[in-house]
């Protein structure tokens, strides 16, 4: 069976806690009947964009999304969708580590200020709302296109975010919006050279072409019912962008300033930890902050070369350190379980900052954060901090956290009984999870099934029985789709490794 978890969830990191590969599949899901399937809801998981703003994805309905991608995974660069526009695209994917190339951005960085040397001004322009606004049948999907529209309702008017499938789709559309601009630069006479990373676009030209570009750029996407987000266009020369990108220079310094200080000082300071506070407060985007502090915590540096053993925390280590989890609570996934190394580790030191920032992200719409907290308190053995929020939890609307609780049966009977009655479509993933750790619902497994995981449109016998098959088989075999935390620790281990062989070519 394929390995679907990269394709299911790409680039997000929910992806590191939720696997389907395991699941138990129809002996010809490879070529399954599109007539057996119905229009299904996906479930809704939200992930921070900004500080005080969220980006919501939504996971589709695991059979058909294992439908769709063997009936998609041969197209043409399916694999490499950079070479449905080679030169323009600036993107790479690297499917096992389930996300784009690291190569790929410093590539098109280095060519960016190539180019700034040639040109005057680099202008970025986005698409507004570009996935939710894609029209599937301008796609050219043929017979694909419903395999798509079952994951989303059956909806022809915008992709779901969140999965490989989409990104596929999202980026031959966007080739062919490449193409014409090409055309219209030249028939027009401009000066111009472009690239773009998904919907962010990157214009090289010289001054005075501005205006007549973003004039040809909304051209273009009206004809394909699209628009400009008017509020994000930004505009740069060499000096103003070398300025903006200094993240990556920000923390090859820190690992600089660290080796020194290793040479000359025995004590093993966690030396890091200050120069990245420093560094952070050079930075005056939150965004950015939180770039500096994941790009140094999954560096071969933090991650093999250092000896957590040999080093000792400070007393200013643990409020420092806090204040990183705090600005960027993804970190923990990447540094959690080192830490636990450090010869001095109490993890009651760190108790009162997880109780109040736990509670704390149950109350915000940011599912990823609380999951990331998660995840660290239960590798530091904060499991009664975690049963103390069982209320917020069921209210945080967190599929995938919601499974975690009950799977560790941390829910009371009268908030077992309150899951039970949420029997909406769109909750099929904890819902799945609840038949599976609730003895009543288990016995009556078929009633189960029937009242809270068949889709809404499947209203044929034969689209029913395709739904049953699939539930009945898992759920029997007990197979979850949220992984232990153990796992999940493995999971990123192999993930980093991935990462620093591509880094190492």
């Amino acid at each position: 069976m394929a390995d679907y978890n990269n394709i299911y969830n790409f680039k997000n990191t929910i992806r590191h806690f939720v696997n389907i590969s395991s699941l138990i599949y129809p002996d010809d899901i490879e070529s399954f009947d599109i007539n057996k399937l119905a229009w299904s809801a996906p479930f809704k998981y939200r992930v921070r964009k900004s500080s005080d703003s969220f980006r919501t994805l939504k996971i589709p309905n695991v059979l058909v999304f294992a439908a769709a991608y063997e009936k998609m995974k041969d197209l043409p660069f399916f694999d490499n969708p950079t070479k449905l526009d080679e030169n323009h695209k600036r993107l790479s994917v690297n499917m096992r580590a389930g996300e784009f190339s690291i190569g790929s951005f410093e590539n098109s960085l280095k060519k960016d200020f190539e180019k700034l040397c040639i040109y005057d001004r680099l202008l970025r322009i986005d698409i507004k709302e570009f996935y939710g606004r894609i029209y599937t049948h301008f796609l050219g999907m043929g017979d694909n296109e419903r395999y798509l529209t079952d994951m989303n309702t059956g909806a022809t008017n915008g992709l779901i975010m969140g999965n490989y499938l989409s990104l596929y789709w999202a980026e031959k559309h966007l080739s062919d919006i490449s193409r014409d601009l090409e055309s219209e630069f030249r028939e027009n006479g401009i000066e111009c050279e472009f690239s773009y990373f998904s919907d962010d676009f990157y214009f090289f030209f010289n001054d005075g072409s501005e205006r007549e570009i973003i004039k040809i750029f909304d051209r273009v996407l009206e004809k394909y019912d699209l628009e400009r987000n008017k509020d994000k266009n930004e505009c740069w020369d060499y000096f103003s962008y070398n300025n903006y990108n200094v993240v990556e220079k920000y923390w090859k310094k820190v690992i600089s300033v660290c080796k020194q200080t290793r040479q000359r000082d025995d004590q093993k300071k966690l030396v890091f930890i200050n120069q990245l506070i420093y560094r952070c407060s050079l930075l005056e985007d939150d965004k950015l902050r939180r770039v500096l502090i994941n790009g140094f915590f999954r560096t071969k540096y933090f991650r093999k070369d250092i000896n957590p053993s040999k080093y000792t925390f400070k007393d200013y280590d643990i409020h420092q350190l806090c204040f990183l989890f705090k600005l960027s609570p993804e970190c923990l996934l990447y540094c959690a379980d080192r830490f636990m190394e450090i010869s001095n580790f109490d993890a009651n030191n760190f108790k009162q900052f997880f109780e109040v920032r736990y509670k704390e992200s149950l109350k915000k719409d940011f599912h990823d954060e609380q999951l990331y907290y998660f995840y660290a308190m239960k590798l530091w053995g904060y499991d009664e901090i975690l049963k103390q929020q069982t209320k917020l939890v069921i209210h945080s609307k967190n599929q995938v956290l919601i499974s975690y609780y009950l799977i560790e049966g941390w829910f009371s009977s009268e908030q077992v009984e309150c899951l039970k009655q949420q029997k909406n479509e769109e909750l099929w993933f904890q819902n799945y999870h609840l038949i599976m750790y609730t003895q009543e619902l288990f016995d009556n497994i078929d009633k189960s099934i029937d009242e809270y995981l068949l889709p809404d449109f499947a209203k044929k016998e034969t689209q029913k029985n395709a739904y049953r098959d699939f539930y009945r088989n898992n759920l029997q075999a007990k197979n979850a789709m949220v992984i232990s935390i153990d796992e999940v620790s493995e999971e990123l281990h192999e993930y980093l490794d991935i990462r620093f062989e591509e880094t190492a070519r």
